[in-house]
């Protein structure tokens, strides 16, 4: 495994290359990497890659798969550590050969967790475009999951020209949030923080010791995210803006929105925030497309079924 400084988009935070013997502890490992501007060679083609904002003062940290054709950019799931939420899709065999960016969002995954960040769809989207400029990249498709796929509309509204073709699975669309984020939005942030938190934290980890898989699942996306972030995301989704679902379907690129089977909603009253009419989206130009045998967490519950609507989506 080799480090090397990032150097910064533009020269700034210039550094000289560092390298580690192959026996250091992964532990040293992630803790130089979160505390300096390091471009991290993990093998495989991927470099772990880490970029200082300024405006937050804080670093942000991103996956680069290297490959050829088109480049793939993709948002996580609420909190998500990207890898938790990508991983699997990058590296499937129908996929693998991609160029592909996973963005582990300010509070999640390696990623800083700066006190000032609004942790705003807006500003989640802000940062992923410097990435983009940093990276040089334009014209990517987006694909997002859940949060993530709220936070590829919003950088497609901001920022057009970095977005050929968006792909969201089950993105809000409209306020109102889902039972994760109404539950922890219904805390203050102060509660939630320092009360709620601490306590779920305990439980899933008690649940993951005596090998409960949904306790295993909630300490693997959320032990080591930060509260304030997981809130504040939270707050951001279940106050989405009005006219979010109309700029959504203004939109000028290609869009696929995709369901879990056990989603789609089959009447009006099953219309959700991150579940809105099919009918609706197609009349506006936008694909759908469903995995079977699959509910939101559609990458956990079918990977095959996910990759097959991603691959049609992707053309």
């Amino acid at each position: 495994m080799t480090f090397t400084s990032s150097g910064g988009c533009d020269g700034e935070s210039p550094g000289h290359p560092h390298h580690f013997v192959p026996d250091t502890s992964l532990r040293e490992t992630i803790s130089r990497l979160q505390h300096g501007p390091w471009s991290v060679v993990a093998g495989n083609g991927c470099v772990v890659k880490s970029l200082y904002l300024a405006r937050w003062n804080a670093f942000i940290r991103y996956y680069e798969f290297v490959g050829e054709g088109q480049s793939l950019v993709f948002l996580a799931g609420l909190s998500f550590p990207s890898i938790l939420n990508f991983l699997a899709v990058v590296t499937h065999p129908e996929l693998r050969g991609h160029h592909a960016t996973l963005v582990d969002n300010f509070g999640a995954g390696l990623s800083d967790h700066p006190t000032g960040f609004s942790y705003s769809m807006e500003d989640q989207a802000e940062t992923v475009a410097e990435i983009l400029d940093c990276e040089q990249l334009s014209g990517c498709t987006v694909v997002g999951h859940s949060m993530g796929g709220t936070v590829a509309i919003m950088l497609a509204l901001q920022r057009p020209d970095l977005v050929a073709n968006l792909i969201v699975g089950e993105a809000n669309l409209t306020p109102g949030g889902g039972l994760a984020t109404r539950h922890i939005a219904s805390f203050s942030r102060d509660d939630y923080v320092s009360k709620t938190y601490p306590e779920e934290l305990d439980q899933w980890r008690e649940g993951a010791v005596a090998d409960d898989p949904g306790s295993t699942f909630l300490l693997s996306a959320w032990g080591s995210a930060d509260p304030s972030g997981l809130h504040g995301n939270s707050v951001s989704l279940v106050n989405l803006d009005d006219s979010f679902k109309d700029r959504y379907l203004s939109l000028p690129m290609r869009r696929t929105f995709i369901y879990g089977e056990r989603s789609l909603p089959d009447r009006p009253e099953d219309v959700t925030a991150d579940a809105p009419d099919p009918g609706e989206l197609q009349a506006h130009g936008v694909t759908v497309s469903v995995v079977p045998n699959a509910g939101h967490s559609m990458i956990f519950d079918n990977l095959d079924g996910f990759v097959e609507a991603l691959q049609q989506a992707i053309g």
